[in-house]
């Protein structure tokens, strides 16, 4: 699967509708024919394929039968037309506000799921390269769906923040749909502590001097287009750092803000972003753009840094064994903020949801046993088992809240459905027949 479907599919995953909107300037196949009208809007017959392609992809169906076929067809453009319906009405409020700085953090979110899902930052890059995409070429082709889905969403939160259901409701909807309820799936209940593999402050501060050796290189009169190919670890290497004109919420705040204050020709200090550290030089300014060159280099843990971590976790899980406290432990040294103040509690977790790596570190442990360190993209983890649950069938006694919540799901279902039915009333919206 390419980046570029991978994001749309992350993409699509936020929704309550679960859609995934490609706008008709974007479309990546051949503009055929119309196939729907919603207010100004088109849905185009190309449009629909790629939502099939990216819903089989999803599910792993492989559909056959052309009855079948056109059935989902039909329900996916039903669901397409529900999806511009609503992000109509949310263009239309004008009290809903998306801020660049929310998209932009968004959008990061979005790329660290999408990064999860290859083996190493390496593969993620290499995959990029294969498709002639940059990080940021990514984000800006994808920026306007990442706003649209906000917007909705914030409209669907808004209309549905109401929706409640009532004991009476929770056992009612139990009682008629209790033979089509979900499983409960295995789950096991987690500790962890985890140690991030970041750069020590010396590594942090060799790599600031490395920063600032290549920008008085580049001060000295080298040409910083060579120096971006030679040194820089981002994507637009190749290209001499030229990262094209850009406008302001298009890029990290950071960067944004030291670029725009740059003069053409001018370079700039050494810049700390998340990403590491830039250096900026302007080539040329128009209206509200900028055309600018940079060179990265990625605050990346060294060798001394990795060894330490490993040290660390190994002395831990030596304690652990020996018979130390791992809740104590997780509060004095874990990195994971949310789990850290619990004693490094995680919850109960599906097991269907864990990744490979961890779930090969806890496929033996019994509960009460202690994982020995994991390494995995987020740093190492050792891990507790607290308890295991085998699949089971759910029960108003055991499992109240997830069936209350199944409950409220199906009824904002039903109220999303009026809703919808309502809009159309006042939406033009024409379905072309096929010709």
């Amino acid at each position: 699967m390419t980046v570029c479907r991978r994001f749309l599919k992350v993409i699509g995953w936020l929704g309550l509708l679960g859609l995934l909107s490609v706008p008709v300037s974007r479309a990546e196949q051949i503009l055929d024919r119309i196939i729907a009208v919603v207010g100004d809007q088109i849905i185009l017959q190309s449009e629909l394929e790629f939502q099939l392609q990216v819903y089989l992809a999803q599910t792993g169906q492989k559909i056959d039968e052309p009855a079948r076929m056109r059935m989902l067809k039909s329900q996916l453009l039903e669901q397409m037309i529900n999806d511009r319906l609503i992000q109509t009405q949310a263009e239309k409020d004008t009290t809903l506000r998306v801020t660049p700085h929310e998209v932009e953090v968004a959008l990061e979110e979005h790329l660290q799921k999408i990064k999860s899902q290859f083996s190493s930052e390496e593969e993620f890059s290499q995959k990029l390269a294969e498709e002639n995409l940059t990080v940021r070429e990514l984000k800006i082709k994808y920026r306007q769906d990442v706003r649209s889905q906000i917007l909705k969403e914030r409209l669907i939160n808004q209309r549905l923040a109401k929706v409640t259901v009532s004991a009476k409701e929770v056992r009612d909807f139990y009682n008629a749909y209790r033979d089509s309820l979900p499983s409960q799936p295995a789950s096991v209940k987690l500790s962890h502590i985890l140690l991030p593999m970041k750069p020590s402050q010396k590594t942090l501060d060799s790599l600031e001097s490395f920063a600032e050796s290549i920008r008085q290189k580049a001060l000295a009169g080298e040409d910083f287009s060579f120096l971006a190919q030679t040194h820089s670890q981002d994507p637009t290497a190749k290209t001499g750092g030229d990262l094209g004109f850009f406008s302001r919420g298009e890029l990290d705040s950071t960067f944004e803000r030291v670029a725009f204050s740059l003069a053409p020709g001018e370079i700039s200090g050494v810049v700390s972003t998340a990403y590491g550290f830039h250096l900026i030089k302007v080539e040329e300014r128009k209206a509200d753009q900028v055309r600018a060159r940079h060179i990265l280099i990625l605050t990346t843990p060294s060798a001394e840094d990795q060894s330490r971590a490993e040290r660390l976790a190994d002395s831990l899980y030596q304690l652990l064994e020996s018979g130390a406290d791992f809740g104590s432990l997780a509060q004095e040294f874990s990195g994971d903020p949310t789990s850290q103040k619990l004693g490094g509690d995680l919850g109960w977790v599906a097991v269907e949801v864990l990744e490979p790596v961890f779930l090969k570190a806890i496929s033996d442990l019994k509960p009460g046993e202690i994982s020995p360190p994991t390494k995995s993209q987020y740093g190492i983890h050792i891990f507790k088992l607290q308890e295991r649950q085998e699949k089971r069938e759910l029960t108003l006694e055991d499992d109240w809240d997830s069936v209350k919540e199944l409950a409220k799901r199906h009824k904002t279902g039903e109220e999303i459905q009026k809703w919808v039915a309502d809009l159309r009333k006042k939406i033009y919206v024409e379905v072309k027949p096929e010709s």
